[in-house]
């Protein structure tokens, strides 16, 4: 039989080249500007701040606007309003097909879209475009909602196809806005004084991200697992199965869905006060409260952030789907009967590993925020702890992606060249 090389690093490579591509397609969208908008980013500072941490997270950018400023965040909010209301679950019970529910998702994203490139185009000067069946400035205003919303719906498809192809998925997006934009922030800081308070800034963000840095990387690599009995496997001679479950199941999504959920109301009041300029006094009155900068807002981000922990953790391990299978399988856990009662127990862990993440979580990303209005100037700093937080859990989350794909490189082909 003739020799047949085999490059065992051959699905490494394609992978890298298809997430390469994607990359560079989502860097090529993201320097490509959008016609008849200029001028700079005019929201208030404290507006700000919500919208650009809520950017960070979602892979997108409003004070450069380009084809992809709204990056992921209208599919990530529709995503966990969708998963939150559960209207999978109600359409199932009508027997509504998956075809038509994969359309309403849509649909509802594209709403989303539209309203957070109405909150874009709300804070820049817009140019008149003389072709098309209405006034200049209306052309223009639907031909950029047009542009803006066909690069969302193209962003989601970048980072589907690198799921499927490459690696990484949609974080690949987020972790390269997580860097540019906090390079961005850190250049502004060769100007600022070191006096007595700033230096008690410095100090307290530093400690609070070494704290956030180490704990991640204890929880991203610990776990707790539980002994399953599997008839016919367990044994003293092919060792013992169990069923993993990551000491923080929810990583650092409850932190990126929480500020998107948070950011909707803006992008809804930008729009409404865009299309009915009469209530712009009390879409500033709105914006005074609601951002990350109050009481209010930032209480309501705390409350979404610890109960979004626990949601997402469920979400991530499905006790239900897991006891299900388990009963099917004949499998069990020690002690606990297969059926209800598995999936009451794995619930109950669960619920208690996502309640101690909740708390650190709140504690240590939430709870500096409260202190953005000691320096304006350096309100990024506190959301830092946050950003690191994502960072971390992504990158972890990237290895073991990696990891896996590298176990497949361990092995020889029987056919192997010699």
């Amino acid at each position: 039989m003739k020799n047949v090389k085999f490059d065992k690093y051959a699905s490494v490579k394609n992978k890298f080249f298809w997430t390469a591509l994607y990359f560079v397609c989502f860097m090529i969208g993201q320097n490509v500007p959008i016609p008849h908008l200029y001028g700079t980013f005019s929201a208030s500072g404290t507006n700000a701040n919500l919208l650009n941490v809520a950017n960070i997270a979602t892979a997108g950018n409003f004070f450069s606007p380009s084809v992809f400023s709204l990056g992921l965040g209208p599919w990530m909010g529709a995503a966990i309003i969708w998963r939150f209301l559960l209207i999978d679950k109600i359409l199932q019970k009508k027997k509504i097909s998956e075809k038509v529910s994969n359309y309403a998702r849509a649909v509802f994203m594209i709403v989303l879209a539209v309203s957070q490139a109405l909150s874009l185009m709300s804070n820049y000067q817009i140019k008149p475009l003389d072709v098309g069946p209405f006034s200049g400035q209306m052309n223009a205003q639907i031909m950029i909602v047009i542009v803006m919303v066909a690069g969302a719906k193209l962003i989601v498809w970048l980072a589907n196809r690198n799921e499927e192809r490459g690696f990484g998925g949609m974080t690949m997006f987020i972790l390269y806005q997580i860097i540019i934009s906090n390079m961005r922030n850190f250049s502004s800081l060769s100007g600022v004084k070191l006096d007595a308070t700033n230096r008690m800034i410095f100090t307290y963000i530093g400690v609070t991200c070494l704290i956030v840095f180490i704990v991640s990387m204890i929880i991203g690599n610990a776990e707790l697992r539980l002994h399953v009995n599997k008839i016919g496997i367990d044994s003293g001679y092919t060792g013992m199965s169990y069923l993993p479950i990551k000491l923080n199941p929810a990583g650092a999504s409850p932190i990126m869905y929480g500020l998107m959920l948070l950011a909707i109301p803006q992008y809804i009041m930008h729009a409404i006060a865009l299309i009915i300029p009469s209530l712009s006094d009390s879409a500033n009155k709105f914006f005074a409260q609601w951002n990350l900068s109050s009481r209010i807002g930032l209480t309501i981000y705390l409350v979404l952030l610890f109960g979004l922990t626990i949601f997402f953790g469920l979400f991530t391990i499905r006790p239900r789907e897991i006891a299900k299978a388990m009963k099917n399988s004949g499998d069990y856990l020690d002690s606990v009967q297969p059926g209800a009662p598995t999936r009451r127990y794995l619930s109950r862990r669960v619920v208690v590993l996502s309640v101690i993440s909740a708390v650190f979580l709140v504690v240590f990303t939430g709870f500096p925020l409260y202190f953005m209005e000691i320096d304006p100037n350096l309100a990024f700093l506190f959301m830092l702890p946050g950003s690191l937080m994502m960072f971390v859990s992504m990158m972890m989350v990237l290895r073991e992606e990696i990891a896996d794909l590298l176990i497949g490189t361990k092995y020889s082909a029987i056919f192997a060249k010699k």
